[in-house]
């Protein structure tokens, strides 16, 4: 019998304990990200064969990383509205929904029960706008131009898997 067990519970966080002796695991912890999966994109300029990714700051530890823009599926609507309003808000482009290319889903890491939905974004230069940051954090973020290489030498794995998954895809 699988027994589910609450350890810690908090406005954006539940911290559970499973034993499920048909598994074989008893004991083990994992953590709940409280009611939303989340996106990942990275923009894609053909013109130049460049992408574009943010580097954000990052308070839990002090540093700013370069990474996958991404965001909540807080609201109900089509995943690809969120992420064509999150494409403008972060990176400064306003899109068509036709220019954002779906990738598939991942987990988040092996502790979570949350999907990431995996995106690339299709942009030029006739398609820029301002940024429009939501927060703080969000507005001392800078975009970053890089080559695939530079991604591939990189520490984001989203952003590997969005390299990956559109270059299998024959997107790029």
């Amino acid at each position: 019998m699988r027994v589910i067990k609450q350890i810690t519970n908090n406005k954006f966080l539940n911290i559970k304990e499973v034993s499920d002796p048909n598994m074989g695991c008893k004991g083990y912890q994992f953590a709940e990200r409280r009611g939303v999966d989340s996106i990942a994109f990275i923009c894609y300029d053909k013109t130049t064969n460049k992408f574009l990714l943010n580097n954000e700051a990052t308070p839990p530890l002090g540093l700013f990383l370069v990474r996958a823009f991404g965001g909540s599926l807080d609201k109900d609507v089509v995943h690809e509205e969120i992420v064509k309003g999150e494409v403008e808000e972060e990176s400064g482009y306003e899109v068509e929904l036709k220019q954002i290319k779906s990738l598939g889903k991942c987990f988040v890491s092996t502790q979570m029960n949350q999907y990431c939905y995996l995106y690339l974004v299709l942009v030029s230069d006739k398609n820029k706008t301002e940024r429009k940051p939501e927060n703080a954090c969000e507005a001392l973020a800078e975009t970053v131009w890089l080559s695939e290489e530079d991604i591939i030498d990189g520490d984001d794995w989203k952003a590997i898997a969005i390299l990956n998954k559109a270059k299998r895809q024959a997107i790029i």
